[in-house]
């Protein structure tokens, strides 16, 4: 495998988990010895950590219904991606991952508006 462009675009968990189930699908439809022992070594720890998180229980329906409820809360990229890939249940695992929480959110309103977004439009992680 060979990169070819770098950095175009950061890929959601549930992105990921999509693509390896696709890469699993294609190596199990060829013969034995040509399947890559390493590629499937990879594959089958990363979807066993993402099958762990709340990406497993995500579609693109749903994070397509989130990314526009998140824009009034001017969010970077980076803290969206955070927030689909993590599903911050509670304010404190929010501000963990919004650079100056208390600067851009005087009021904890505002915060608890975000988790109830997230809320309402992500479904629940999966129970461990």
């Amino acid at each position: 495998m060979e990169v070819l462009k770098q950095r175009v675009t950061m890929l959601t968990n549930q992105e990921v988990l999509s693509f390896l189930n696709s890469v699993k699908k294609e190596e199990d439809s060829k013969a034995h010895g040509d399947r890559c022992k390493m590629l499937a070594t990879v594959a089958y720890e990363t979807k066993k950590y993402l099958n762990a998180s709340p990406a497993a229980t995500q579609n693109e329906a749903v994070i397509c219904e989130l990314i526009p409820k998140l824009a009034p809360f001017k969010l970077t990229g980076a803290e969206t991606l955070q927030i689909v890939n993590l599903r911050p249940a509670n304010t404190t695992d929010a501000s963990l991952l919004i650079e100056e929480t208390e600067e851009r959110f005087p009021e904890t309103e505002e915060l608890e508006k975000l988790i109830t977004i997230v809320s309402e439009c992500l479904p629940p992680p999966p129970k461990r």
